[in-house]
C-alpha cells in the first residue's frame, strides 16, 4: 500500500489490544464517501479477537512492567443496569479491576481513562469498559463520557478515588483572588486572542508570573493555587493564561501548530512572540515568569523556556509530548516533569525527558501519578510544581 495513502486504515497493537490506525487529518466520512473501510468498520471487526483476548486476561495478573490492561467477562444487562443509579454513566471497581458502564448511544470517553467501550452482549443502549490497573487503590481518575455522535453535548462526570488515594487537595470556593479574561489584539497572531488572568488576594506589587497555557482552563486550576496562597504554601503568584488556538480543522489543528515547535515552527513562533512580547509587558510586575503546561501546552512551556531563558526562568511540564531530543540541555532552566501511570507515551516521554535533564546536570523534578491524562492531577501537580520551583529551585523568587 502507497505510503501517502493518507484515506488507508491500518491495525496496530497498543497495550496488547489491537486497535484501528490511520491519519487523523482524514474523517471517517471521507473515508465511506471514497468507498473506503472506515476507522469504525476496522475496530468493529477486531471486536471478537480484543473480547478473547481481553477474557483471558481477566483471569491473570498485570505482566511484569505493565501498568494497566483492558479485561472482560461476560455479564447479564439485568445485573449492569442495577449499577445505573445515579444518571447515565457509572464507574466502580472490583479488585484492582475499574469498571465504567454507560447507557445510550456509543460513548466517546475522555480524561482519565480513553479506551473505546464496548457494547454489551444482549442490550442495544449498554457499553462497558473494565481495565485492570496496577495500584489501583491509590489512583484518582477521572471518567468523562459524551455521545460520540454529537461533540457538543455536555458530558457526563464521574471522579473515582481508590481507599488509600491521597486526599483531594485544599481549592477555594469561593476565590479569595479574582480571574478576570482580556482579549489582546494581537500583530504578532494577526487577530485577537483571549487571555485568562488569576489575581491572588492581597496588595498589589511584585511577584512571579506563571504563564500558562490553554488558559480558558484557569478557571479549572484557580482553585487551586488560590488555597495555596491563602495557606502560606504558594506566595502570591499571577496565572496568565493564553487561550488555544480552537479553530477547527485536520490534524495538525491550530492549537497543535502553536503548541508543538516542531510541527509549523512559524506559528509556535509566532505565539511564542504573542505570549513574550504582547501579553509579558501587561504584567510590570512579574519578578519571574514560569512557562507551565498539561499535554500539547507542556511541549509548550518545555518549547518556550527553551526558547527565551531571557524571559522565562523555569517550565512546569505535565503530561508532556515533546520529543526529547528536541530538549536544549544547553539552557539551564529549571524544570518539573510529571505524567501518569497509565498514559503510557505521555509516561515514557517524561521520563525520557528527566533522564536528558539528570544527564546534563540541570535542575529538575520528576513525579508521577497513579492515574491517566487527567485534569485533576494536572490541577495537583500545577501546584506542587510552582511550589518546587519558587521554593526550591528559584529561592530568589520567593520573598
Amino acid at each position: 500500500m502507497p505510503k501517502d495513502d493518507r484515506l488507508a486504515v491500518h491495525t496496530v497493537v497498543m497495550d496488547g489490544e489491537e486497535v484501528a490506525y490511520g491519519d487523523i487529518g482524514v474523517s471517517d466520512e471521507e473515508r465511506a464517501a471514497a468507498g473506503r473501510e472506515t476507522m469504525a468498520e476496522r475496530q468493529k471487526s477486531l471486536l471478537a479477537r480484543n473480547r478473547r483476548r481481553a477474557r483471558r486476561r481477566y483471569r491473570r495478573p498485570l505482566p511484569k512492567g505493565m501498568e494497566c490492561a483492558r479485561v472482560w467477562r461476560r455479564r447479564e444487562p439485568e445485573e449492569l443496569r442495577r449499577r445505573l443509579t445515579d444518571g447515565p454513566l457509572a464507574v466502580w471497581s472490583e479488585d484492582d479491576v475499574l469498571h465504567v458502564l454507560w447507557r445510550g448511544d456509543e460513548p466517546r470517553l475522555s480524561a482519565g481513562v480513553q479506551l473505546a467501550m464496548w457494547p454489551v452482549r444482549g442490550a442495544d443502549d449498554l457499553w462497558e469498559l473494565s481495565v485492570r490497573i496496577r495500584r489501583l487503590e491509590e489512583a484518582v481518575i477521572s471518567v468523562v463520557a459524551a455521545t460520540s455522535h454529537r461533540p457538543h453535548e455536555q458530558p457526563v462526570e464521574r471522579l473515582w478515588r481508590g481507599a488509600l488515594a491521597a486526599p483531594a487537595p485544599p481549592s477555594s470556593a469561593p476565590l479569595l483572588g479574582t480571574v478576570t479574561e482580556h482579549v489582546v489584539d494581537s500583530s504578532r497572531l494577526g487577530r485577537p486572542r483571549a487571555i485568562t488572568v488569576y489575581r491572588p488576594p492581597g496588595p498589589a506589587g511584585p511577584m512571579p508570573l506563571c504563564l500558562h497555557a490553554d488558559g480558558q482552563s484557569v478557571p479549572g486550576s484557580a482553585p487551586y493555587v488560590d488555597a495555596a496562597v491563602a495557606a502560606g504554601t504558594l506566595p502570591p503568584l499571577l496565572l496568565v493564561g493564553l487561550h488555544c488556538d480552537r479553530t477547527p480543522g485536520p490534524y495538525p489543528d491550530g492549537r497543535t501548530r502553536e503548541y508543538i515547535p516542531g510541527v509549523d515552527p512559524d506559528r509556535f513562533a509566532a505565539h511564542l512572540a504573542f505570549a513574550v512580547d504582547e501579553v509579558l509587558p501587561r504584567f510590570p510586575e512579574a519578578t519571574h515568569v514560569i512557562s507551565a503546561g498539561f499535554s500539547n501546552g507542556a511541549s509548550f512551556a518545555l518549547g518556550a523556556a527553551d526558547r527565551r531563558p531571557d524571559r522565562i526562568a523555569a517550565a512546569v511540564a505535565l503530561s508532556p509530548n515533546l520529543p526529547p531530543p528536541e530538549l536544549d540541555v544547553t539552557v539551564r532552566a529549571p524544570r518539573y516533569l510529571a505524567a501518569g501511570t497509565i498514559e503510557s507515551g505521555f509516561r515514557d516521554c517524561a521520563r525520557d525527558l528527566a533522564a536528558i535533564l539528570s544527564g546534563a546536570g540541570i535542575a529538575h523534578r520528576h513525579e508521577e501519578w497513579v492515574g491517566g491524562h487527567d485534569p485533576y492531577w494536572w490541577w495537583v501537580h500545577l501546584v506542587e510544581g510552582l511550589r518546587w520551583i519558587l521554593r526550591d529551585a528559584l529561592p530568589a523568587a520567593h520573598p
